[in-house]
């Protein structure tokens, strides 16, 4: 099964190849620029595997929490791609991804999972890192400072009295290769962003309740 993935939650964006042998992942600059690189990157990482997009097996996209722009900008464009290719598309989020990751590096028992957002807040879930589900609860939004809970991780960051856990591309492979899909267009609607970082628009009017 070959796959072909992207994440562009941040500024720099990231791109996974994978089949049943073998697995390549690049970082990609893409500071509010992803709308005109996308195709230039999935391009660049079909070439370098020896394929093409009608070779592709399964479009996954990262659905965040993340970037509002880069996460609708390739949600849209692989929706897109699976419609007029007929290609399965599916959607990863970070916390699934980063439980995936733990659980390879035997991590155990209750976790918290912190990502920031912008200065003072970040999304938080409480999960059991063994689950084989990777099941988590409805992340909220909170006050950095005020999170607390059993073995704390902060993704993607180094965040006081917490471990740093980077989702890691083995992780985001194992995850991949058994991953179920679909090609048809209502589901493909539904690949959407999940989350996405609140603008500074969006927190003034929360303010003003």
């Amino acid at each position: 099964m070959r796959y072909l993935f992207i994440d562009a939650s941040e500024n720099l964006t990231g791109s996974q190849y994978g089949d049943d042998n073998r697995f390549f992942g690049r970082s990609f600059d893409t500071d509010r620029n992803i709308g005109a690189r996308i195709s230039e990157i999935c391009d660049g990482m079909l070439a370098e595997a020896g394929y093409s997009l009608a070779d592709i097996d399964l479009l996954t996209v990262c659905t965040g929490p993340g970037s509002l722009t880069g996460l609708r900008v390739a949600a849209g464009f692989f929706r897109t791609l699976a419609y007029i290719s007929g290609k399965p598309v599916t959607g990863l989020d970070v916390f699934r991804w980063s439980l995936k990751t733990l659980q390879m590096q035997n991590v155990s028992g209750e976790a918290t999972l912190v990502l920031p957002t912008l200065i003072d807040k970040a999304f938080v879930v409480s999960a059991n890192a063994g689950d084989p589900d990777l099941n988590y609860n409805t992340p909220i939004l909170c006050e950095r400072n005020s999170v607390s809970g059993p073995q704390l991780f902060s993704i993607k960051c180094d965040l006081p009295g917490m471990s740093r856990i980077d989702p890691s591309p083995e992780a985001l492979h194992s995850l991949l290769l058994n991953r179920s899909a679909t090609n048809r267009f209502d589901d493909i609607l539904g690949i959407l962003p999940m989350y996405v970082i609140p603008s500074q628009a969006e927190r003034k009017l929360e303010e003003q309740k």
